[in-house]
């Protein structure tokens, strides 16, 4: 699909160039899931992509994996490391250390995979809002270790009755076409604090507003530290963030996951793991080792 298809299609007029996106697959020993994740990023139908994958110091035979889809695939860039240094330090060092050319940015944890308008609906709703919104997010479904679906959507607190959302905004922006589509969208405003966003599959950065952060960031960075814990309220404070109100990726309960060790549902705790503590001795360093940025 070229631009002026992809323009008419999602009815997003206007004769600019579109926004290139880079879309970051970040692997560790996710060799059962990694073809799958890295051939939904291929597979996007949106035109204007640059596709970059980091393996993290794998032990299994995901660099060979690798090595054959770039073969296959020689659109898309490896970066291969020696050793594991852990999501937001493989972030840390694709973004400070190798040129990456996207207005946007996204993260592709390989257990995970995109819809093939995963890209073209968050830019879409970016071009057609354009209220300055430096972060996406859009649900999720929930998938098995085999890829069968085990949860429609990914629960929240925002969605229990009666919950207060100051601030928030659930409207609609109609698209530029014969037949006007109608697109239900939530603007969540700078002013929110509490974590409100899907997994970090799930969200599009503007990519000047997370290299601010990564920027920001003073050693060492623990393996542990997950890239969205800090990215996506770093990136939220003076844009706020779109949510799109629709599944746009699948996100799969394996075990291995860093905040859930079994499906989430609505209303039902199935089962945390030990991602709170962890998240909040991130949070402890965020703020001792982060140099405060306000403007750009």
């Amino acid at each position: 699909m070229n631009e002026t298809e992809w323009r008419r299609i999602y009815g997003v007029s206007g004769g600019e160039k579109l926004p290139l996106v880079t879309i970051i697959a970040i692997n560790w020993n996710y060799a059962a899931y990694l073809l799958t994740a890295l051939r939904s990023a291929v597979a996007q139908d949106y035109p204007a992509l640059e596709i970059i994958v980091l393996d993290n110091g794998s032990e299994d035979d995901s660099p060979a994996l690798i090595r054959t889809f770039v073969e296959q695939n020689p659109q898309v860039r490896f970066i291969q490391l020696a050793q594991n240094i852990g999501q937001l330090g493989a972030a840390h060092h694709i973004l400070t250390q190798h040129p990456v050319s996207g207005d946007y940015a996204s993260f592709l944890d390989t257990d995970d995979f995109l819809f093939p308008h995963f890209i073209s609906h968050h830019i879409r709703a970016h071009l057609l809002l354009n209220n300055g919104a430096d972060v996406s997010t859009g649900d999720t479904l929930q998938v098995d270790r085999h890829g069968t679906i085990v949860a429609g959507n990914m629960p929240h607190w925002w969605k229990e009755l009666g919950v207060d959302r100051p601030g928030w905004v659930d409207t609609a922006v109609t698209t530029h076409q014969d037949a006007p589509q109608r697109l239900s969208v939530t603007l969540i405003p700078p002013t929110q604090r509490r974590w409100c966003w899907y997994p970090g599959t799930s969200i599009v950065y503007r990519r000047p507003k997370i290299e601010r952060l990564m920027r920001a960031i003073r050693d060492p960075i623990e393996v542990k530290f997950a890239l969205d814990a800090s990215a996506a309220p770093f990136c939220h404070t003076e844009g706020g963030s779109i949510m799109l109100n629709e599944p746009l990726s699948g996100y799969r309960i394996h075990g291995r996951n860093s905040s859930v060790t079994a499906p989430q549902l609505q209303h039902f705790d199935s089962g945390r793991a030990s991602f709170e503590k962890g998240n909040k001795r991130q949070e402890r360093w965020f703020r001792k080792n982060f140099r405060k940025q306000r403007t750009a």
